[in-house]
């Protein structure tokens, strides 16, 4: 599927199956905005040329300061991602983040820093509850559930929820 294909199916993802309210999605839901930004981010990354990486510094700077938000554009996100509240969220670089995700506010999947960094792998149908923070290379399993305010440092396995600092799966 093309850049246009995904970008319509996350136009109808957010609410938009008529075209005037596909027409309302695009111009007002700041969640498909923030998608959108990072759809075409990722498209240009893949093809960088002078001119792609101007724009992708005018997208990354639009990003950071419209929506306080740094999704890399070389992380993988997935079909029917969601950003319920997009505010403050951090995906880095090597992140993988499966379809029918929702991530709400603050949250991060980012690397511990070491000298081989390792990004999270998010599944699909997981929710990612306010300021989380997933680091390091883990697995969080399809049907997950991460609570608000957890720090996962370990793999949590599939239908499960992991809460607490650090978090435990419950």
């Amino acid at each position: 599927m093309g850049l246009l294909g995904i970008i319509n199916k996350d136009l109808e993802h957010c609410g938009g199956k008529s075209v005037p309210r596909k027409m309302l999605t695009f111009f007002f839901n700041v969640s498909f905005r923030l998608t959108l930004n990072y759809r075409l981010g990722y498209y240009l990354a893949r093809r960088r040329n002078i001119v792609n990486n101007i724009l992708i510094l005018f997208l990354k700077k639009k990003q950071l300061t419209k929506y306080a938000c740094d999704i890399s554009y070389d992380a993988v996100i997935g079909k029917k991602v969601s950003f319920p509240h997009p505010t403050g969220i951090v995906i880095g670089v090597g992140s993988v983040v499966g379809d029918n995700v929702m991530i709400w506010q603050n949250v991060t999947l980012g690397s511990k820093g070491a000298v081989e960094k390792a990004y999270p792998h998010i599944k699909s149908n997981v929710k990612i509850y306010s300021a989380a923070q997933i680091i390091g290379g883990i697995t969080v399993g399809e049907n997950a559930k991460i609570g608000a305010f957890s720090l996962v440092l370990k793999d949590v396995p599939d239908n499960s929820t992991a809460v607490g600092i650090p978090a435990k799966t419950i």
